[in-house]
């Protein structure tokens, strides 16, 4: 009973030794009917009539590393920081937090991704 094979119900495709020619990915140029142009200067050509644009750098003015020996020490830092900021939360999970708080707005998770 153990070594019983079961007969298949269908017969299936060997494709094995066998390859197939995937059809090329579409870009935004065949969708609108144009010619291909260069990758790297693809965007001028729906740049036309767009506003400048200048990303203002927002570095960090400076960065401290906390360390605390122990958990009570830790518990008292939150305790006091919030009397400081409420509006922050501070957790064992909290890697990194602004003064005063960072609130995100509306369009803090928007992004431009360029592939």
């Amino acid at each position: 009973m153990r070594n019983k094979k079961v007969k298949e119900s269908t017969e299936y495709d060997n494709f094995l030794g066998k390859s197939e020619e995937m059809p090329k990915e579409a870009d935004l140029s065949d969708f609108l009917g144009i010619e291909n142009i260069d990758n790297d200067d693809k965007w001028k050509k729906y740049w036309v009539g767009m506003p400048e644009f200048e990303q203002e750098d927002k570095k960090t003015y400076k960065t401290i590393y906390l360390h605390f020996r122990n958990e009570e020490d830790f518990k008292e830092f939150v305790k006091k920081y919030k009397s400081i900021d409420s509006d922050q939360t501070i957790s064992d999970k909290t890697k990194s937090m602004w003064y005063p708080h960072l609130a995100k707005d509306e369009n803090s998770l928007k992004r431009w991704f360029e592939q």
